[in-house]
């Protein structure tokens, strides 16, 4: 099967802005929470570093929405984003395959330097990866679900609506501040298959 061109570079700019996200995010999980983080040292408090973190992933969110990448494929960045689309009838299946594809793709592309990068402190904490809390499997399970489900309903919302389109992506900061603390702890607060 032949890809058409345009697919092809939508394709390609969701694996380059899976992998920015994934990089930079979990760079950002390990600078703040691995042993030894100088983070940790100038903010001892877990809660306010838990809301950090979340705004912080969330600003790499944004930025790759707002860079070329993202204006070319629309920064789904994450294969929940996909799917949601793909249910609201707004992708072809063939479309959201090719997207899943490219962005499980670009998360191991944008998660391998990290463990040239990090030694200790990323192995620490197993270079951010999202595991299930103290709780358990079930509760981390309807944890991502929740906090999912919380992304993809602001999305409905910010796009489906002309005057607060162009808005979206500056509110994923704040959105992952707040989805942060519930969920942090008890799942990584994921809400992204790719990352998962």
């Amino acid at each position: 099967m032949v890809i058409p061109r345009f697919e092809y570079k939508l394709f390609a700019s969701e694996a380059i802005g899976t992998a920015i996200l994934l990089f930079f995010g979990l760079n950002i999980v390990i600078f703040n929470w691995g042993e030894g983080s100088i983070v940790a040292k100038l903010i001892p408090s877990e809660l306010l570093r838990t809301i950090l973190t979340g705004f912080m992933f969330g600003c790499v969110g944004c930025l790759v929405a707002l860079s070329w990448v993202g204006k070319i494929s629309g920064a789904h960045i994450n294969p929940a984003v996909s799917l949601a689309f793909w249910l609201r009838g707004k992708m072809k299946t063939s479309v959201m395959i090719g997207y899943i594809v490219a962005q499980m793709t670009g998360a191991v592309i944008g998660c391998l330097p990290l463990l040239l990068i990090w030694n200790e402190q990323g192995s620490s904490i197993q270079y951010g990866i999202t595991l299930p809390g103290n709780a358990g499997v079930g509760v981390a399970f309807l944890s991502e679900v929740l906090a999912t489900a919380a992304l993809i309903f602001y999305l409905y919302i910010f796009i489906g609506r002309k005057n607060l389109r162009n808005y979206t992506p500056y509110g994923i900061p704040i959105l992952y501040s707040i989805l942060n603390v519930p969920f942090a702890a008890r799942s990584g607060d994921s809400t992204n298959p790719a990352r998962s």
